[in-house]
């Protein structure tokens, strides 16, 4: 469950810079609280194609390494 949010997170980050909190809370039926943003926030950082994370008040905004 947790690889499928964040392949989600990452193909929406492609479209748009920032990702809300409520697309991601629709698509997977949950509630992100401060301490899911942040477990979050760590696994994308792990990713190889993302150079920034920041935790905004409504969403996610990643920003990816230029190829």
């Amino acid at each position: 469950m947790e690889e499928k949010i964040l392949e989600f997170i990452l193909e929406c980050a492609e479209d748009q810079k920032l990702v809300p909190f409520s697309v991601i809370e629709e698509e997977f039926n949950l509630i992100i609280d401060d301490s899911l943003k942040s477990v979050i926030a760590d696994a994308l950082w792990d990713n190889d194609t993302v150079s920034d994370v920041f935790i905004e008040t409504d969403g996610f905004t990643i920003t990816f390494f230029e190829n």
